[in-house]
């Protein structure tokens, strides 16, 4: 025993740190699977696509945790009194970085089409996003490829440069999403007391979740930098692909509390559309009252517009015991002037629905 001691060198920073490593993605895989459970619960209604990629980010995610369990297993338990072993390049560990990749497309792709759906089709700030992506995606794939060649740990650091632009061009991948999301929803503020507090919730969202997977990406690229000869920066690059999932879903689960900031009587599961005509002049003799449309004109004046007609759109819900119920009511009369529901012209009126379907973007 005192000779096996003797021989097997310190795993402290090597194999210690990929066991935690191994042990923190399980954890958040499990935080993931929650949030699946949780969304296909509370958003019955999202349509199959959406639901669909759900899944297979969830399958990613979980064969991942699989790859990176069987080669911690091999190296501890199957390989165990095998010093020797230590320094082989499992190649279920290498495999995984494809799965990682993969998931960490998917979920900055989705990410990226929110900033087009915000900044209404914008293909170049959309374009210069994909780009960055891509470019991460194809980094991996080139490490995987020239990894397979190498069938030692003393061999790695000939691609350590491959790593470090793989880490630096995540953390600007992430930066931009981040930067891009937070300038397009400051951006779409109007004024309105209630949708002010949404975007204000969807901004510090899309910080907190943002910068995480960017924090940890730099995190990896400082350590293999600083600490090239241990395992640390394997720890974090195992966790980020954990970390993308969970943004996924915590951005899709999110949904309903960041929709609190509405009224009472808008109900988070439908979605109401404003649209207002373009107008030169309001009549100040206007209201709206009861549904029905009640018109005033003080004077007549050649060249005024006739009075904007404002429509509301009203999605139902058919509750568990068939009442179908609207979504969105008023229990009072409707004034052009009122401060709660005031417009003051379509182009407000249009950055408010904007604000409104962004939270439906992902459907």
């Amino acid at each position: 025993m005192a000779d096996l001691a003797a021989t097997v060198p310190a795993l402290d920073n090597t194999m210690g740190c990929l066991f935690v490593g191994v042990m923190i993605a399980m954890g958040l895989w499990g935080a993931g699977s929650l949030q699946m459970y949780y969304y296909f619960n509370r958003y019955q209604k999202d349509p199959w696509t959406l639901k669909a990629f759900v899944v297979v980010v969830w399958l990613l995610d979980t064969a991942h945790q699989a790859l990176i369990s069987h080669s911690t297993y091999t190296y501890l338990i199957t390989n165990y009194a095998k010093p020797a072993f230590l320094g082989v390049i499992e190649t279920t560990l290498l495999v995984e970085v494809i799965f990682s990749a993969l998931i960490c497309l998917c979920v900055q792709s989705f990410l990226v089409l929110r900033v087009w759906r915000l900044s209404h089709g914008n293909w170049l700030i959309t374009g210069v996003l994909l780009a960055l992506i891509m470019s991460e995606f194809v980094l991996s794939l080139i490490y995987v490829i020239q990894g397979f060649p190498l069938k030692t740990f003393a061999n790695l650091p000939h691609i350590f440069g491959i790593s470090r632009a793989m880490n630096i061009m995540s953390f600007i991948s992430d930066l931009g999403i981040t930067v891009a999301l937070t300038v397009l929803l400051n951006a779409s503020r109007t004024g309105y007391e209630r949708s002010e507090t949404v975007i204000n919730k969807l901004i510090v969202f899309t910080i907190n979740t943002g910068l995480l997977t960017a924090l940890c990406a730099v995190m990896s690229l400082v350590t293999i930098q600083v600490l090239p000869n241990t395992f640390v920066y394997i720890l974090f690059f195992l966790t980020i692909s954990r970390l993308y999932t969970n943004t996924l879903l915590a951005t899709l689960n999110a949904r309903n509390s960041i929709r609190s900031g509405f009224p009472d009587n808008y109900n988070s599961m439908g979605n109401v559309s404003l649209s207002i005509g373009r107008f030169a002049t309001i009549n100040p003799g206007a209201t709206f009252d009861d549904g029905e449309t009640k018109r005033k004109s003080m004077s007549t004046v050649m060249g005024r517009a006739p009075l904007p007609s404002l429509s509301v759109k009203v999605d139902t819900e058919t509750l568990q015991h068939g009442v179908e119920i609207p979504e969105f009511r008023t229990d009072r009369p409707l004034s052009m002037a009122d401060s709660d529901t005031q417009v003051g012209d379509s182009a407000a009126a249009s950055t408010y629905e904007q604000k409104m379907n962004f939270m439906n973007s992902t459907s």
